[in-house]
């Protein structure tokens, strides 16, 4: 079973964990290839440093106004996540279907609920409403 996780990691500290999910090989030209461990990881995406506040230009276009001091990076495990990566953790709300599609969107919510389940909880139905 895949599992979809997000992560926030001081750029360093991103450098040396990379490689605990990396493989170097060499290619025909004897150049050498850093490429993900298949066994361990089938996607990883570095999203860089993400915007946290947003305001408006004098023009009113939207703005960063608050850039994150980490790196943002979203992998799926093809095992357990390593215990490395534990404490760099973040658990975003949900928001439905995603480009990792349904199943890794349905594992991750899944998830969410263990860790949050207040997040969870079905609403209460007000029966007096008409």
């Amino acid at each position: 079973m895949q599992h979809f996780r997000k992560y926030e990691i001081a750029t360093t500290t991103w450098a040396t964990l990379k490689k605990k999910i990396e493989i170097t090989t060499t290619n025909p030209e004897g150049e050498t290839v850093y490429s993900y461990n298949n066994e361990l990881v089938s996607v990883v995406v570095e999203l860089g440093k993400l915007c946290k506040e947003w305001g408006e230009d004098a023009e009113g276009k939207p703005t960063c106004t608050k850039q994150a001091t980490r790196e943002s990076v979203d992998i799926v495990w093809n095992a357990e996540p390593l215990a490395d990566f534990t404490e760099y953790e973040i658990w975003s709300q949900p928001v439905g279907v995603s480009s990792m599609g349904y199943t890794l969107d349905q594992e991750y919510t899944k998830e969410y609920c263990n860790k949050f389940p207040d997040y969870c909880k079905p609403a209460e139905i007000d029966e007096n409403i008409s």
